[in-house]
């Protein structure tokens, strides 16, 4: 523990494929003790267990792209990094980033990384339920392809504790990686639940990069923000109660003031008072929220509840595949011609290849992908056709990008004919579904690397 009366806690991402060129500025101009990556989405999970599936590696993908862009600033200003880019390789990720560090000629560089966060066995012997069906693990049978717990608060601790400069981790919590250091520099206790709840509650603010600093709230002529080109990543000025100021790097595009902050606060919690993480339970009811200067926000006053018994374990599940195929019609009746371009597939993928409806979708880019918008579809004088089906192949899939790739010459007039990058695809699909596992069951272990 330090004597720190104010710990710098920067962003570096909010998803696997972020703007590594704000996560520099952070590391080089933003005077962090610690910058924080989360790059463990599930849909990077799910990459994850598709190239271990095809013998690849399965850490972050990205993360060799990450290291380079920070390394050098972190060194040079004494900045730890972490990041839960590890997935089902930590190992694999630890020795990239020792050989990163080398390479770039940063040797002594301590890196821990985290495992026992793939409980895929433990999954399979316990044969817990299902939240999302209510059936066991088992009714998935060799679908399932293996299951990830989020957590490991303690182990990012004890990495701390053992003079990391770079932490890895599977699934941690996106919140527990900001957590962490509080708990390290403050000697917070692990039941200090207004304490937890709030250092929980600015990693949540963090977690998500831009969209604290003006991305994704952006709505040009209702709420302006200036510089989204080379929007800054949110830094934390956390004080040992558990509040603290929201701000960037001067000279950053985007904004932060009490709009951003409370649209952020808000996203994906649920229920306000009980936010569940591993280590605790944000409750945001009693948090307050104040401009206290130019792209300066002052956090307080949330408070916690104590940790539930169990912690979430993402299932990964295979369901299939997906082909999709887009053409696009113009002029005068190009909702008719679409029409009978829809009709015309249809026909094809049952007749030809036994499809069954139910499993086929097709959309109308702009007249009702999203939304039916009531708009007069004679009124049109562009459109694009997105045919989607699943299938159990991969062979399957193919023929709708096949078949819609066809329509320019065997179906109605005015189609656009696409270079192949516009015409559709196929991808595996790979679900996630949770489960719950009693937090003493999860075995997570700090391993370390000098590079």
């Amino acid at each position: 523990m330090s004597t720190k009366r104010i710990l710098r806690l920067g962003a570096g991402s909010a998803h696997e494929g972020d703007d590594l060129d704000a996560a520099r500025t952070v590391a080089e101009e933003g005077n962090c003790d610690y910058i924080a990556f989360d790059c463990s989405s599930e849909k990077a999970i799910s990459f994850a267990f598709q190239r271990r599936l095809n013998g690849l590696p399965a850490y972050d993908d990205k993360l060799e792209l990450k290291l380079r862009a920070v390394v050098p600033g972190c060194r040079r200003n004494g900045t730890t990094i972490l990041a839960n880019a590890g997935a089902l390789d930590p190992e694999g990720a630890g020795r990239l980033a020792a050989d990163v560090c080398r390479d770039m000629g940063f040797s002594g560089v301590r890196i821990a990384y985290v495992s026992g966060a793939d409980v895929s066995d433990l999954v399979r012997q316990r044969n817990p339920i299902v939240r999302e069906t209510g059936k066991p693990v088992s009714d998935l049978g060799n679908d399932m392809i293996g299951a990830l717990a989020y957590g490991g608060t303690e182990a990012i601790l004890e990495a701390l504790r053992g003079g990391a400069d770079i932490v890895l981790t599977q699934r941690a919590g996106d919140s527990e990686q900001f957590v962490a250091p509080m708990i390290h520099e403050f000697g917070w206790r692990a039941d200090d639940w207004d304490k937890i709840g709030s250092g929980l509650g600015i990693g949540h603010l963090l977690e998500c990069g831009a969209q604290l600093t003006g991305g994704f709230f952006a709505d040009p002529g209702v709420k302006d923000v200036e510089g989204l080109h080379r929007l800054g990543f949110p830094i934390a000025e956390v004080d040992p109660d558990g509040g603290a100021v929201i701000t960037k790097v001067p000279g950053t595009g985007g904004l932060i003031d009490e709009r951003t902050t409370k649209e952020q606060l808000m996203y994906e919690i649920g229920d306000p008072r009980r936010y569940i993480h591993a280590p605790g339970v944000v409750d945001f009811t009693t948090t307050t929220i104040r401009q206290v200067g130019p792209d300066r926000v002052r956090v307080e006053g949330t408070t916690g509840h104590p940790r539930t018994d169990t912690a979430r374990v993402a299932i990964a599940v295979r369901e299939g595949w997906i082909g999709m195929g887009r053409v696009i019609y113009g002029g005068p009746g190009c909702y008719r011609k679409a029409r009978m371009a829809e009709a015309i597939v249809t026909r094809q993928l049952v007749e030809r290849f036994k499809a069954r409806r139910e499993d086929l979708r097709f959309d109308y880019i702009g007249y009702n992908a999203l939304f039916d918008w009531g708009v007069d579809p004679e009124s049109l004088r562009e459109i694009e056709l997105r045919v989607t089906g699943r299938f159990m192949t991969r062979d399957e899939a193919r023929k709708v990008q096949m078949l819609v790739s066809q329509l320019p010459v065997s179906g109605p007039a005015g189609a656009a004919w696409g270079r192949p990058i516009d015409q559709g695809g196929v991808e595996e699909v790979v679900t996630f579904y949770s489960t719950l596992l009693p937090h003493a069951d999860i075995k997570y272990r700090v391993n370390r690397i000098v590079s």
